[in-house]
């Protein structure tokens, strides 16, 4: 959701854009030792500096993954997927003991459970906008994506719907009846009563991580996040974390940031990404193996996946950002300035005489260009005049306000310059300020100036909502 949370609160400051609010964010992390693997954690020991676990969200700490041989990687996640597929195996023979059926249709089904195969995991809350059901959207194609013999390719889904969302236990159900069909049977399996313990075993025992929610509404996606830091790859929308996560080189992409005009249309387009990139990537690469069995490509792309979230989507980064980001300057301004309660006095005076001058300040263009067309690399001199009512200069920053004029009419690649005070007459409250634009690609400008408050005792100037423009 961090790409789209400016627009939230676009309105609560009307006077400038959406994308300048003061609201901010700290992506969530996980608790990266809670959820790494036994066997992994020791062959994380064994291969990253002493004391990793101290240095968590350093991100030089993960790079000597790199150093742990293709072979012991992969001999370790394949330890985790056979500890996974038994657990698997135990559920769901105890699913369909429970609900009467025989011997011979149980074993036919745990059977088929392949610690070959491709082995793709689902699992989180069925609500309506993650979109489980989102891979059976065109059942001949995933047909022929799951009974390739010589690619094999199998499905695990976990996950409960809360009691009075009917329409995310009718996602269940309608998994359920899809895996009873026979080109699906032993293909497509539901581990029941989903915790936190068959959850460990699920993120850090697939080869892949499907996430497909309807963006842009996933909060975050940790489930994710475990899974990466296990070397497990994920494949997911791009919202949540993954917008940041993703580099390319670290798993795959599900659809594009396009708008869509229906849900439906939104559907096909993000289901025929999942077919396209799974028979055109992820297939080929799992199952491009040398003679010990090993993907050295699908090693790699784990490697990729650990090393560059690793430390960037654990609670240590998250709490050191929360603190060094919000807390630490808050604090220091609060010893600084607010145990003084004169001060405290002084600024709410302070505020109340910008609050009833504000209006009354004046900006004036002095150099006669408006919409400008330029040659990218080319700097500009603007230049304007601001007349003050009861306010200090110094009270103030003055900013031109540019960007390029596309041919909808709208404004892109905004750029904010701070001006520089250049002239004063206090006599008559003006002051010059100029600012040099340079501009990095060609094309048509516009720009304007405004000009916002300032004080020390303030964090984020936006939040007085004073901002005055140039007006007409």
């Amino acid at each position: 959701m961090v790409l789209y949370l400016e627009n939230y609160f676009g309105d609560v400051w009307p006077e400038i854009a959406a994308n300048e609010s003061p609201i901010t964010h700290v992506t969530n992390g996980i608790h990266t030792c809670s959820w790494l693997a036994p066997n992994l954690k020791e062959l994380y020991n064994k291969y990253l500096i002493p004391y990793w676990q101290d240095s968590i969200q350093v991100q030089d700490t993960w790079k000597k993954i790199e150093n742990i041989p293709n072979e012991k990687l992969w001999e370790e996640h394949v330890k985790r997927k056979e500890k996974l597929l038994k657990i698997v195996r135990d559920n769901v023979t105890n699913s369909m003991r429970a609900n009467g059926i025989g011997y011979e249709e149980i074993n036919d089904m745990v059977s088929k459970l392949n610690p070959n195969a491709l082995t793709i995991g689902f699992a989180r809350r069925f609500a309506t906008y993650k979109r489980a059901t989102l891979i059976f959207r065109d059942l001949e194609r995933i047909t022929q994506i799951l009974n390739d013999e010589s690619r094999p390719v199998q499905l695990i889904f976990a996950g409960k719907a809360h009691p009075a969302d009917k329409e995310g236990q009718d996602l269940i159900r309608y998994i359920y009846e899809i895996a009873k069909k026979p080109q699906f049977k032993g293909k497509i399996f539901i581990v029941e009563n989903y915790n936190i313990g068959i959850a460990r075993y699920l993120v850090s025992g697939v080869d892949v991580w499907l996430n497909t929610p309807r963006r842009p509404m996933e909060a975050s996606g940790t489930s994710g996040q475990k899974a990466s830091v296990n070397g497990v790859i994920n494949f997911s929308v791009l919202d949540g974390w993954w917008a940041e996560g993703y580099n390319s080189k670290n798993g795959w992409t599900i659809g594009t940031n396009d708008e869509y005009s229906s849900y439906e249309i939104q559907d096909d387009a993000d289901s025929n990404s999942i077919y396209y990139t799974l028979e055109n990537k992820i297939i080929p690469i799992y199952f491009d193996k040398d003679e010990n069995g090993i993907s050295n490509k699908w090693v790699n792309i784990m490697k990729n996946s650990i090393i560059s979230t690793g430390g960037k989507y654990s609670t240590s980064r998250m709490l050191c950002d929360y603190t060094e980001n919000l807390y630490m300057p808050l604090i220091n301004l609060s010893h600084k300035y607010y145990n003084d309660l004169s001060n405290v006095a002084d600024f709410n005076e302070w505020k109340s005489k910008m609050i009833i001058n504000w209006n009354k300040i004046q900006i004036e263009q002095l150099n006669n260009l408006d919409n400008i067309s330029i040659d990218a690399g080319n700097k500009i001199e603007v230049t304007c005049k601001v007349i003050l009512p009861d306010i200090d200069v110094k009270n103030i920053n003055v900013e031109t306000y540019a960007g390029r004029i596309t041919d909808n009419g709208t404004i892109e690649n905004i750029t904010i310059i701070p001006m520089e005070l250049v002239e004063s007459n206090d006599e008559k409250r003006e002051h010059i300020f100029k600012a040099k634009l340079e501009l990095t690609t060609g094309g048509n400008y516009g720009y304007t100036f405004r000009v916002m408050p300032k004080h020390d005792m303030i964090l984020d100037p936006e939040n007085l909502n004073l901002i005055k423009w140039i007006t007409a």
